[in-house]
């Protein structure tokens, strides 16, 4: 090299070309490969990514409608008895009651608007 390194020393900063911040990045082949008939990557092609949205049933929205009467923040161990029944992650469960604590404070702030102002 120009300053005399060896090709070692002066290729050992270099990235591999397949990570991109220590995720490993897929040629365009492997993608076409796993793809689903969807189009998007196929779960055991990509671990992590979920194979779509999860919206509970009447009966399931049921439970977690009973719940949250009782609790808007119910510890862990209840949620993850919720999603043992409802066959889904716990995390599903988190963000569902995330949700309907949002969902209930906009009503609460909605309701709140009335004249003046």
């Amino acid at each position: 090299g120009p300053l005399g390194e060896s090709d070692a020393a002066r290729g050992s900063w270099k990235v591999p070309a397949r990570t991109f911040l220590g995720r490993r990045c897929e040629s365009v082949e492997f993608r076409r490969q796993h793809r689903g008939a969807s189009g998007a990557m196929a779960p055991a092609a990509m671990p992590g990514i979920s194979k779509g949205r999860w919206t509970p049933d009447a009966e399931g929205r049921a439970l977690l409608e009973t719940i949250f009467q009782a609790d808007n923040f119910p510890a862990r161990p209840v949620r993850l008895q919720l999603a043992e029944a409802l066959k889904v992650n716990q995390r599903q469960i988190q963000v569902w009651f995330q949700n309907r604590r949002q969902r209930l404070k906009r009503e609460q702030e909605g309701g709140l608007g009335g004249e003046g102002a």
